[in-house]
């Protein structure tokens, strides 16, 4: 049975999207439009799971949430080849999970909380420094981490990229990158992707 990836418009969505275009199987792709009014995801989510988040992925019976689940699901069962992600008893294995999962972890969370903040007054409130230099901390390992290696897990691209891949893409938007030379370096390197291409023209 197909694969079934539920996509919400400008969310971290885009890295399935992604992730899908560079593993190559068959899959289909329902799209979703934020509330333009509360920027909420639609109440048809819900109708997938209890929690109405995107990504989904659906392959047959299984309705799976939460972008580092999907990915390990479908390296698990698609990438058996390990053309995506390094193998268990690989040195690459341990920084690929690392970073697989700091995507939605410790190095995204002061992103994500600038963004919710945004929303009220943070004005002399300690919380705005301390997530300030908690993004600076982001970003510095990131950069010394790519100053080492050509990619998240090691010398090749791996799922990882992809996952890490939003979280730049924003950073990069916003103006972040201008001393970050190794990661926008990286980026590049992703822009000129043929699956990054493809991403693009599903729409992120």
């Amino acid at each position: 049975m197909t694969l079934t990836l539920h996509h919400l418009n400008a969310s971290r969505s885009q890295r399935i999207v992604w992730l899908l275009a560079e593993l190559g199987v068959p899959h289909e792709i329902v799209h979703y439009k934020r509330d333009e009014t509360t920027n909420l995801a639609p109440p048809d989510l819900l109708k997938i799971h209890p929690m109405g988040k995107s990504p989904l992925l659906e392959d047959g019976d299984v309705v799976i949430a939460e972008t580092g689940a999907i990915a390990e699901y479908l390296m698990g069962k698609y990438d058996t080849a390990y053309q995506l992600h390094p193998r268990p008893n690989s040195p690459e294995f341990p920084r690929y999970l690392e970073w697989l999962h700091a995507a939605e972890g410790a190095v995204f969370l002061p992103g994500l909380l600038q963004v919710y903040f945004r929303r009220v007054d943070m004005t002399g409130n300690p919380v705005e420094a301390m997530m300030a230099a908690e993004r600076e901390k982001a970003a510095s390992t990131i950069e010394a981490h790519l100053s080492k290696y050509a990619y998240f897990a090691g010398e090749r691209f791996t799922a990882a990229d992809c996952l890490m891949g939003f979280q730049i893409q924003m950073a990069d938007s916003m103006g972040a990158l201008a001393n970050r030379p190794a990661t926008k370096a990286w980026l590049e390197k992703m822009r000129a992707r043929p699956a990054y291409k493809e991403m693009l023209k599903v729409g992120i």
